[in-house]
């Protein structure tokens, strides 16, 4: 699942989500957009977050999965 979609499912604002990882709301807004790359210390944190919902996975694209198959 995409964070976005996530935290609109979960009614959570970015900036409280931020809080709740350790990072800045810029940062979530970044991940939600596609602008930011996710780092493995981060990515595990929003796992736990979101119970396991939205994964590292969830935060590559299309062209970047295809191309690694």
């Amino acid at each position: 699942m995409k964070l976005t979609d996530w935290l609109r499912r979960e009614e959570r604002r970015r900036s409280a989500f931020a809080a709740s990882v350790g990072v800045s709301p810029a940062t979530i807004t970044g991940l939600c957009n596609g602008t930011v790359w996710v780092g493995r210390e981060l990515a595990k944190r929003i796992l736990d977050e979101t119970n396991g919902e939205v994964t590292p996975n969830d935060f590559l694209f299309e062209e970047q999965l295809g191309a690694a198959q």
